[in-house]
């Protein structure tokens, strides 16, 4: 900025003359806050100038940049009545937007747009019914991608006359789900009985028929592996075999044993000794998977340091989603030395107590936006992994029972020393990280890990199920969105 306030505002002055609020509003910001009246004058005119700016974006269907101008002016704080009357426009037409979005039948959208709106600090009753027909919109369609047809289909029930729009777009994905439903009950029909005979090529087909309209059942996905290794039993092996070269054609010096090789061999271009290829890394873990425990819930298990948290939106980038009333982005959750610190440029209160960045305590009760709140446990001591318990009804695009953040293992046991509490169990089981993946230790015991036998502790791919006497569970990646 010039030295002198007078040269400042001239050239303030020009540039709103010129069109550039924005270059307006940084040359007279220092003069408003230092108390020069003529910049605060002048600041009235930059937030005309936005607004002019604000609808001519909103002729070429920019709403973003409206939006973003229509923000910096308010900033000014000048009580112009064109600010006004612009954010009843832009708010208007965002309530349009999620209408429309529920009309084509995308609750996800829907969910966008609401979670937009209230980070530009939109707040109309409508939003509300918006978003609460969205959110059980959407839980019916996860219910149809895991099988749970009959389910759907009565929350659809309910839901029905709650519509704020016309039902078009909610009647054809009724229709559609019915269809599904239609072929889900004759695939897995098919699936049940050529498991139960063990005729595991046939089986093998109708899993991938009940995937197609449900693609999160999880029983049709264990099967299929199942399936799969009992009836190609042979498909690593011929697979390492084609890996191998011929040894017939290599190069003549080389020194060939007259035995077949175990593993992939490679020659140098000076014909050196044939050496054996190194092994493959193993395949990295994913950020999350979900955890099923038979009779008892399911879970969303986090394995990185840094867990973020935000809206539920189609393209949203958070970790943990929430069809609740937060932002996009609303706080991450980060575990080093010292424990658990949660950090919010939204703000957030803990046990009431309003935090932008708070250490975490055994028993906390964090809450985010209005009223989504989890309780935070670390109920085994000598453990860095914890448990995010839900406690406002508020839910994520699964239906989990609760979130764990898994540093070296997750422990399984009957006692209250436990992440996942199983009162039948006589022994703790413990999911545990290692250099390779994942692996699982049942402390002496026989279990089996998609139908395979294993003593004592194995390696867990993913996806598996891990079925003993006391216990079944099943683990699956989470690869995109939830």
């Amino acid at each position: 900025m010039s030295d002198s306030p007078w040269v400042t505002l001239r050239l303030a002055q020009e540039a709103v003359n010129n069109h550039r609020p924005d270059e307006a509003h940084r040359l007279i910001e220092p003069l408003i806050a230092d108390g020069y009246r003529k910049a605060t004058r002048l600041a009235r005119e930059v937030a005309v100038a936005y607004v002019a700016r604000a609808r001519k974006s909103l002729d070429l269907h920019h709403g973003d940049s409206a939006w973003r101008d229509l923000l910096a002016a308010e900033s000014l704080n000048t009580g112009e009545a064109a600010v006004d009357e612009l954010r009843q426009s832009l708010t208007r037409l965002g309530l349009v937007q999620a209408q429309a979005a529920l009309e084509a039948g995308d609750p996800l959208r829907t969910v966008a747009v609401v979670g937009r709106l209230r980070d530009r600090g939109v707040r109309h009753p409508d939003l509300v019914q918006f978003e609460a027909v969205a959110q059980d919109w959407g839980l019916a369609e996860e219910l149809a991608d895991r099988g749970e047809f009959l389910r759907a289909a009565a929350l659809l029930d309910k839901l029905e006359p709650k519509l704020p729009c016309p039902p078009g777009g909610f009647h054809a994905f009724r229709a559609e789900l019915e269809s599904r439903h239609t072929r889900f009950r004759a695939a897995v029909a098919k699936l049940y009985d050529a498991a139960e005979a063990k005729h595991w090529r046939d089986a093998l087909e109708a899993a991938e028929e009940v995937l197609v309209v449900s693609p999160d059942h999880r029983e049709a996905k264990a099967i299929r592996g199942k399936a799969w290794f009992a009836a190609f039993p042979n498909e690593r092996a011929d697979h390492n075999d084609s890996a191998q070269i011929d040894l017939r054609h290599a190069p003549s010096g080389s020194a060939i044993r007259n035995d077949p090789p175990t593993l992939p061999y490679i020659t140098g271009a000076d014909s050196s000794p044939l050496q054996p290829l190194p092994p493959a890394p193993p395949a990295p873990l994913p950020k999350r998977f979900l955890l099923w425990v038979d009779g008892v819930g399911g879970y969303l298990v986090c394995l990185s340091n840094r867990v973020t948290f935000g809206q539920a939106a189609a393209d949203g980038p958070v970790d943990v989603p929430l069809f609740a009333d937060v932002s996009r982005l609303h706080a991450e959750l980060t575990r080093d030395d010292e424990g658990y610190v949660i950090e919010s440029g939204k703000g957030v209160l803990v046990n009431g107590k309003s935090s932008t960045r708070s250490l975490l305590a055994p028993g906390d009760r964090v809450t985010l936006g209005a009223t989504c709140q989890f309780l935070f446990h670390r109920p085994v001591s000598v453990s860095g992994t914890a448990r995010l318990e839900l406690t406002s009804g508020h839910r994520l695009p699964v239906a989990v029972d609760g979130v764990l953040l898994m540093a070296n293992e997750v422990m399984l046991s009957k006692g209250p020393n436990a992440h996942i509490v199983l009162p039948e169990l006589s022994a703790a089981v413990s999911i545990y990280r290692s250099r390779d993946g994942l692996g699982v230790r049942v402390p002496g015991g026989t279990f089996r890990i998609d139908d395979r036998p294993c003593h004592d502790r194995a390696a867990l791919p993913l996806p598996s199920v891990v079925t003993a006497d006391a216990f079944t569970f099943a683990i699956e990646p989470v690869t995109g969105r939830l």
